[in-house]
């Protein structure tokens, strides 16, 4: 409510967590983004960096390695951390999409894919931004399953297929070995 931005409310909170530097409140607003939660996943963030730069008992890790501009090592990250939660895109919508270009056959066609862990029919979330991508994206993993008439995914994210194999090989071959 304005009386909590008056008084400083988000916008003093966003400014005391970045250290006065960084003003999140107005970007987060023009982008319909919640200023809170944006704060909490920074301070969760931190709190996961302390916990996996710790010597033992923690992690060990070097947290300040980062995949730079190489975004097919972030994506191979997810691919291996959401394996199985896999779906590739239903071969018989591509092949209608391609073949009947009327708005029936791209409506039918928008966001159908067939998991990879239990061969279900599932749909790319309406309110995902991948959904009706055209072309739509051959494979992706997803964080989120919702069952109502249809099963949706959500929190989709468009990978390479042979991805699969190569990071998980004792779960995954390839589709060109089989």
């Amino acid at each position: 409510d304005e009386r909590g931005h008056r008084q400083g409310g988000s916008r003093r909170k966003t400014k005391e967590a970045t250290g006065g530097k960084l003003d999140h409140f107005d970007w987060c607003h023009r982008n319909f983004i919640s200023s809170r939660a944006l704060l909490r996943a920074h301070e969760v963030r931190l709190q996961l960096e302390e916990i996996c730069g710790r010597p033992k008992p923690g992690l060990s890790y070097d947290v300040s390695s980062t995949c730079g501009d190489d975004i097919d090592k972030f994506l191979k990250c997810a691919c291996s951390g959401l394996f199985l939660q896999a779906a590739c895109l239903n071969r018989t919508s591509a092949e209608v999409n391609s073949e009947r270009k009327s708005n029936l056959a791209v409506l039918s066609s928008r966001g159908r894919y067939i998991t990879k862990n239990g061969g279900r029919e599932v749909s790319i979330h309406p309110t995902s931004s991948m959904f009706g991508r055209q072309p739509a994206a051959k494979c992706v993993v997803f964080t989120e399953m919702l069952t109502t008439k249809k099963d949706y995914i959500r929190g989709v994210t468009q990978i390479r297929e042979e991805w699969l194999a190569e990071v998980v090989p004792d779960f995954y071959t390839s589709s060109s070995k089989k």
